[in-house]
């Protein structure tokens, strides 16, 4: 039998465990996963049995041996609910000899030390999954990506919007009305943490990048990327973001606060043409797991063919239509994303 791919994982946090779980599969303790990260635990559970772990995807063929956490304990935790097979490290230099490529996981973070997190592995010609966020700027975005092509490293990032069946599922709805000219995402916006719940105060941008992310990644992967300029309004970081596209189309990004809409990670979308209006069912938690999936089919087959599965310029695309609503909001301007990604135009 062909040797498992060995894999690294780096921040133990819930997508660590999200998606160490899927590719981990054949070592992961069940009892583990419930102590350590019962979030993910009730993703895949048999609500009748905790233990039985009957929704959890698998892709097979990989095996993690090796893990890092700023968080010493943490890693030693992730660790131990693998069976004890990944080696803790100290430095994540240190996984390099261990491990075959390398899975940069990221739930909550910004994306801030995305670059100094993948630059040991790019320079060592490793294949490469930086979590969404790619990056908190775009600055760095391409720092990552010319270190990559500069050592011949495959490099991969997806959001899980980008790829979930769910959205697959709605589009194929689309000739139901020829196709929408108006389009609405219900995005996560990311102002949800307990101890921010009913107050104003929801902090700055890379606080919530990992969550703006996924509206921004759904908005493009149902209605495109053919984008003319973006306008902000609102109190929030990119709270009402508008996407007017080249050809006429306007989608509408609504990354309101749970203050005003409850639902956490779900979204909705909605689109609209003179022949009527679509309306997706919630795309969430539960539908997540298979979008967590194809990133790890995909991640794989990189790691095989040495070819990244999705190309370097629409990864810079998705951050420059943060940046770029980032600059429309504070400025009050429409904002061209084609001249943030030329660099005309610049926060």
């Amino acid at each position: 039998m062909p040797r498992k791919i060995r894999v690294g994982v780096i921040r133990c946090d819930t997508h660590g465990y999200y998606f160490g779980a899927q590719m981990g599969y054949e070592d992961l303790d069940p009892a583990g996963l419930v102590k350590y990260d019962y979030i993910v635990a009730h993703y895949y559970q048999n609500i009748y049995n905790p233990w039985d772990l009957e929704k959890l995807p698998k892709v097979p063929g990989m095996q993690i041996t090796a893990c890092y956490d700023y968080d010493r304990q943490r890693a030693e935790h992730f660790a131990e609910t693998f069976s004890g097979k990944p080696v803790v490290c100290d430095r994540i230099e240190d996984m390099i000899p261990l491990i075959d490529a390398i899975f940069i996981s990221d739930c909550d973070g910004g994306g801030g030390d995305h670059l100094k997190l993948a630059a040991p592995f790019l320079k060592a010609g490793m294949p490469t999954f930086v979590d969404k966020p790619f990056a908190s700027t775009l600055k760095d975005a391409r720092a990552i990506i010319r270190l990559a092509e500069k050592h011949g490293a495959p490099l991969y990032n997806d959001s899980i919007l980008s790829v979930v069946p769910a959205a697959d599922m709605f589009k194929a709805r689309f000739p139901e009305i020829g196709f929408p000219t108006v389009g609405v995402v219900k995005g996560v916006g990311g102002a949800f943490s307990q101890e921010n719940l009913g107050k104003r105060d929801f902090g700055g941008i890379e606080d919530r990048l990992a969550y703006l992310i996924h509206g921004v990644a759904l908005a493009l992967n149902l209605f495109g990327r053919d984008i003319e300029f973006v306008e902000c309004m609102g109190t929030l970081p990119l709270e009402y973001l508008h996407l007017h596209m080249k050809s006429g189309n306007e989608v509408v990004i609504l990354n309101t606060s749970v203050e005003h809409f409850p639902e956490r990670c779900n979204f909705y979308a909605a689109g609209y043409s003179a022949q009527g209006a679509i309306a997706s069912n919630p795309i969430g938690d539960f539908e997540f797991i298979y979008g967590g999936q194809r990133i790890l089919q995909r991640f794989k087959q990189m790691i095989q063919t040495g070819k990244p599965p999705r190309s370097y310029e629409d990864i810079i695309y998705h951050i420059a239509v943060i940046e770029a609503a980032q600059i429309a909001q504070k400025t009050g301007r429409q904002v061209s994303v084609d001249a943030v990604v030329k660099g005309k135009e610049r926060l």
